[in-house]
């Protein structure tokens, strides 16, 4: 019997951070879309049995190369039902601070329900990723965005970014891209139709400010996210120049925090004499100080399940090697064989 339990997750202050789901059950075969994973930090990610993308970790760990195969038809995919306008207008009069939680759960409920597969046993956590001011200006419209989870370390959650410049393109994929981990990289599974129906509906909720979130998926080995749900949703947002909001969804493990007794003490001594010497000290930041030196609570790292199902380095590179041939982008093979980052010139 498969179980799922979820809750709402918050940080110290009592602000909503976002939601945990545990998966209990028994480890069965793989689910529709999955990672698999090679030696010298070889990847494919799978749909079934068609490849959706490859991708290897540069030798520097300052970047991958992604090679996409992007897919025509997405009716496979591990995704939610349709959004219908019923469910949007529900969400739309709530509080804005509100609807963010709201869809949430929505997407886990309907996950849990419609693709169950997707969740593979363990702890996840989806946290709201939304536009933030960034710290310095990128460019104009698109590459001018920046979204992050909320920055609030007390959580000990996962925390995410996002620059505009990371979204890839989804209307005419590149094969071939270099992803730089700085920006952040935000990919799609499948092309977009800018003339589809859906495209149409979706651009004036977006001007409407109805839009809902679109769900990612946090991949470890590429140190960037994945569409779930939502590819039309991203799309007109773009295309109305509206910045959306995310669902970063991710599997985490517990790992320990070990705290330095002699530093704590350090840290308490030092705040007990800046607050006799100063009778107007915050008490706010004493406080805050104290909770971050002695917070032992376990953080929560997030990492992506892979599958050993890559059978060597050469297999993995003759089928890269046929993929790009076959599209006529071989420019960068050799630097994706050879985990080399690409030459700035």
């Amino acid at each position: 019997m498969e179980q799922f339990f979820w809750r709402d997750l918050e940080d110290l202050a009592g602000h909503w951070a976002g939601l945990s789901i545990d998966v209990n059950r028994p480890r069965q075969g793989k689910p529709a879309l999955h990672l698999l994973s090679g030696n010298n930090d070889r990847l494919k990610l799978m749909l079934n049995d068609t490849p959706l993308l490859w991708a290897t970790i540069a030798t520097s760990y300052y970047g991958a190369w992604l090679v996409r195969n992007p897919q025509l038809i997405q009716s496979e995919m591990p995704t939610v039902p349709a959004i219908d306008s019923a469910d949007v207008e529900r969400h739309l009069q709530l509080p804005p601070e509100q609807r963010i939680k709201v869809w949430s759960r929505y997407f886990i409920k309907r996950l849990t329900e419609h693709q169950p597969d997707f969740l593979y046993p363990g702890h996840w956590v989806a946290r709201p990723m939304l536009p933030t001011p960034a710290r310095r200006k990128r460019g104009e419209g698109v590459s001018a965005w920046y979204f992050s989870t909320p920055q609030d370390a007390s959580s000990h959650l996962p925390t995410w970014s996002l620059h505009g410049d990371g979204i890839l393109d989804n209307l005419q994929p590149e094969k071939v891209k270099w992803l730089d981990w700085s920006l952040g990289q935000l990919i799609g599974l499948h092309t977009v139709d800018p003339l589809a129906g859906r495209m149409k509906w979706w651009r004036k909720k977006a001007r409407e400010g109805s839009l809902p979130p679109i769900l990612l998926w946090y991949v470890g080995g590429m140190c960037s996210y994945v569409i779930i749900d939502g590819h039309y949703r991203l799309q007109s947002a773009i295309t109305e120049c509206i910045q959306p909001t995310f669902i970063v969804l991710s599997s985490t493990e517990a790992r320990e925090v070990r705290l330095c007794g002699s530093a704590q003490q350090r840290v308490l001594s030092s705040l007990m004499l800046q607050s006799a010497k100063n009778p107007d000290f915050d008490v706010r930041t004493f406080n805050q100080a104290l909770i971050h030196t002695f917070d032992d609570r376990p953080y929560h790292w997030a990492g992506t399940h892979t599958w050993a199902g890559i059978a060597s380095d050469r297999a993995w590179s003759d089928e890269v090697t046929e993929f790009l041939t076959e599209q006529g982008v071989t420019d960068d093979l050799e630097d994706i064989i050879g985990r080399c980052e690409p030459c700035q010139w």
